[in-house]
């Protein structure tokens, strides 16, 4: 995922902000070595253990404090070298399989095993982290880190402009040339509000968001589900003439039952959207169900739409050939609320021709929510499907972080 270079004078200040700093890391003997100090949340770090005794078993930790304690722990054989990489090392004991280098952080739980389903604790908060590295019982190194959350570097404001509702992010630093710009189709999810989440770490990577409210003025699903295409144009418009926005390559952003959303946007509306961005649905306009009616009107007219999920042809899918820049896709194998959304994307992505930056993610062991951002355990599923769902969510993300970075015409 792209780092943003003028990020990091904001995010030093917010470490200077975070209380508790921990003991600082020995310069002898065993210690961690850390690739960024502070971090984002919405990005990897590397972490590694040196001067360890060749042939050990070690034991590593992560812990963190918020309202309970959460905790993980993997079990390592120290190789010749003393040192253990968390990016190449597998461990023997662990809550995952693998070298992971971020296992520590995803797999983070209570006691209790309460499910992580704060958006804020697991996004946008900053938190610190301490690291403990335990040999025969004795801890013989620790650090703290800290993750900067996306509050700090990707503030927010409320937008009631011409009918149009939602939530404003801009990056923390502004670029000196104007920056593709996202509309994120919020709402659709009512059991897991993700849009916000989405366009926050869109702004941190350095991409103005827009999350929109797609159903009404709270983001709340009604009961005939019906998005009017006038308020979605709307959005469009007012996002492509703010300032440090480049108009020529906007990008949507859908997912789930917002993913046809997305894709029809950009399919109807070329003029307008440069690229979409629709993981975990159709790829096809779905009529709403299971009270009849439309999923898009113009005008007050009914788009056509197709009945039901089961049926998928190409002439059910959208006609993404329309779409000028890229389409990233993307589908669980394991999916719980669309049992064949791997179909819905192998169709459309037959129906349409190799593009720079198309990306289609097929995660067969994943679950439905693989498109929240990845690195913590936020609504993740139990394991076995919660270390595939997550290496789902890092493949997705890198997909849109690329194709973010797709210059068009």
């Amino acid at each position: 995922m792209r780092r943003v270079a003028a990020l990091l004078a904001v995010l030093g200040l917010a470490l200077v902000a975070l209380v508790g700093c921990g003991p600082a890391p020995s310069a002898v003997g065993p210690r961690f070595e850390v690739s960024e100090e502070p971090s984002g949340v919405w990005e990897p770090i590397h972490v590694r253990v040196v001067a360890l005794p060749p042939g050990a078993r070690v034991t590593l930790s992560a812990s963190t404090l918020d309202g309970a304690l959460w905790k993980s722990q993997a079990v390592y054989i120290v190789p010749s070298s003393g040192v253990v990489d968390l990016d190449t090392e597998a461990p023997i004991q662990a809550p995952f399989t693998g070298a992971d280098g971020m296992g520590l952080f995803w797999s983070l739980g209570t006691a209790s095993g309460a499910s992580a389903t704060s958006a804020q604790q697991w996004g946008g908060a900053s938190m610190s982290v301490d690291l403990e590295a335990v040999v025969d019982g004795r801890r013989v190194a620790a650090r703290r880190i800290h993750r900067v959350g996306l509050t700090s570097v990707a503030p927010s404001r409320a937008v009631f402009d011409d009918g149009i509702t939602g939530d404003y992010f801009q990056p923390a630093t502004a670029s000196p040339a104007p920056e593709p710009a996202v509309l994120v189709l919020d709402g659709t999810d009512p059991g897991a509000p993700t849009g916000v989440l989405a366009a926050s770490t869109l702004a941190a990577m350095g991409y103005p968001a827009l999350a929109f409210s797609t159903y009404g003025s709270a983001g709340e699903l009604n009961m005939v589900r019906t998005l009017p295409a006038e308020r979605v144009v709307a959005a469009l418009n007012w996002l492509r003439e703010q300032p440090g926005v480049d108009p020529r390559r906007v990008y949507v952003f859908g997912t789930s039952r917002g993913a046809q959303l997305a894709l029809w946007t950009a399919v109807a509306h070329p003029e307008l959207v440069y690229g979409a961005i629709a993981p975990a649905g159709t790829t096809g306009l779905v009529c709403p169900s299971p009270v009849p009616g439309p999923a898009v009107t113009v005008g007050g007219a009914w788009v056509p739409c197709v009945s039901g999920t089961r049926d998928v042809t190409r002439a059910s899918v959208l006609d993404l050939t329309r779409i000028r820049g890229p389409v990233v896709l993307g589908c669980a194998g394991q999916d719980e609320q669309l049992d064949n959304a791997c179909t819905w994307m192998d169709v459309a992505a037959a129906v349409r021709p190799a593009h720079g930056g198309d990306a289609y993610v097929h995660a067969p062991d994943a679950t439905h929510l693989f498109y929240v951002p990845p690195y913590t355990p936020l609504y993740l599923p139990p394991p076995p499907a919660a270390q595939a769902t997550e290496a789902a969510r890092v493949s997705l993300w890198s997909a849109i972080a690329r194709a973010l970075d797709v210059r068009g015409p």
